[in-house]
């Protein structure tokens, strides 16, 4: 009963690293992303390893150990894993076009909402500019002249000098 746990585990660590290998082809991953998901695929392969050796033999280390996994991992790679890579292909893809609607179905009120909004917002914006103009007549000018009517005013005060 041990050596089909030990089995068991290649094999489940053999699925891991189909899912992982074709969603790594199916988004064209770079480098650092690539070496990022190797060390979570490592530690996920060392979960399932850890999970089922402890159930096989409590994790006392026998060399079946070993050869138990490589021979699932093989039998994996040899039997399913053609058909499990393309039934993932098949899963990405259904779930990209699933988001793809979803997102279209999103954007139906976004949109609608953006047609319901326009006349507000351009009677905003008109209004919006028209104060600034005003508040840039009334106030922004005055203060701009303000040394000048200063300056002019001062002259007003004092009698006009002579040289005489």
């Amino acid at each position: 009963m041990a050596f089909f746990w030990v089995v068991a585990a290649g094999l489940m660590v053999g699925v891991v690293f189909d899912f992982f290998r074709t969603f790594r082809r199916w988004q064209e991953w770079g480098p650092v992303v690539t070496f990022l998901g190797d060390i979570l695929f490592s530690l996920i392969a060392l979960v399932i390893l850890y999970r089922l050796f402890f159930r096989a033999n409590a994790l006392a280390f026998r060399f079946y150990n070993v050869w138990g996994s490589l021979l699932g991992l093989a039998l994996y790679l040899r039997i399913f894993s053609s058909y499990l890579t393309k039934g993932y292909f098949k899963l990405f893809q259904l779930i990209a076009a699933l988001l793809k609607l979803f997102a279209g179905g999103i954007m139906i009120p976004v949109r609608g909402l953006v047609l319901l909004m326009r006349p507000p917002y351009a009677i905003l914006c008109w209004f919006s500019l028209l104060c600034f103009r005003i508040g840039e007549h009334i106030i922004y000018r005055p203060l701009v002249n303000l040394q000048i009517t200063i300056k002019e005013w001062w002259k007003q005060l004092w009698p006009p000098r002579t040289n005489g």
